[in-house]
């Protein structure tokens, strides 16, 4: 069986499509895995995705520390989170 050109080329692209698509999803299933490691005591429950540097990071509010909060992008939930508690009586 013979292929032309264009369908050579068209599968071609369909393979760098394939291929880029199944990159991407390695990297999510690589970053979802790694909850494991960086927030082994935490509750998932709690657990938010937020930015640093524009890259995705597990955040665990309740239990990370306020300088981890604040080197995280800004945006209205690390805002919120930052603010102080006020003692209720």
């Amino acid at each position: 069986m013979n292929l032309n050109n264009s369908a050579i080329t068209n599968l071609e692209r369909e393979m760098k499509a394939l291929r880029f698509e199944r990159d991407m999803y390695k990297k999510q299933v690589v970053f979802y895995k790694s909850l494991f490691k960086t927030h082994r005591n935490s509750v998932v429950y709690n657990l938010t995705i937020k930015k640093h540097k524009n890259k995705k990071v597990w955040i665990d509010p309740i239990n990370d520390h306020r300088e981890k909060l604040l080197e995280l992008d800004m945006d209205d939930d690390v805002e919120e989170w930052l603010r102080p508690v006020r003692c209720e009586r």
